[in-house]
């Protein structure tokens, strides 16, 4: 169904739909959270959630785009207001790990549909995700703020850090994400920034 000719109704029924199955995939895991369960959640029948979405690939679809916005929206905007990529790659680690601290059950099902669903609907995630954090890595280079350096590399090894904050969640949820972030971004700062 093409979103500009669903109701405020139809949306809303989506969003609870999406809601139930971020909560089914982050308590019960991704081979657990079926339909039914995700529909039980929902108070609605599993023919209901087929009508909205078509079935569970497509709400599994539903749901990375609704996770990745999540962490868009937070993101993406104090990223684009720093002045310095220095202070640009900073705010990617604050804020990414600020939407873990704030956003934990989203992230949880994100991590089962990445876990079990490799070639997914996230797969083309992860690749943007890189090229985004190269967009600030080559600006840093054309202002002399960062050494030269294959993007590529220094890209995956950012992303590597970040992408291993959730599991270590799992074992210590209390774990201090902003100190966490404080002190990955002056780890990078060092690895990127030009010598002296």
């Amino acid at each position: 169904m093409a979103s500009e000719s669903r109701t405020f109704i139809e949306e809303a029924r989506r969003a609870q739909i999406i809601d139930c199955a971020i909560e089914a995939l982050a308590t019960l895991g991704y081979q657990q959270a079926s339909m039914a369960k995700i529909a039980k959640l929902a108070k609605v029948t599993p023919g209901l959630i087929s009508y909205h979405f078509g079935g569970k690939d497509e709400l599994i679809e539903a749901v990375v785009a609704h996770v990745v916005k999540l962490a868009t929206d937070l993101m993406l905007p104090r990223i684009l207001a720093q002045t310095t990529a220095t202070d640009a790659l900073r705010a990617y680690f604050e804020s990414n790990l600020e939407f873990m601290h704030r956003h934990r059950k989203p992230l949880l099902a994100l991590v089962e549909i990445i876990v079990h669903d490799r070639d997914g609907p996230y797969a083309g995630q992860q690749d943007t995700a890189l090229t985004d954090i190269e967009k600030v890595l080559a600006w840093g280079q054309q202002t002399g703020e960062f050494r030269e350096f294959e993007l590529r590399p220094m890209a995956i090894a950012i992303r590597g850090a970040i992408d291993a904050v959730p599991s270590y969640l799992l074992k210590d949820p209390d774990y201090d994400l902003g100190g966490l972030a404080a002190e990955l971004a002056t780890i990078f700062s060092l690895a990127t920034r030009r010598a002296p």
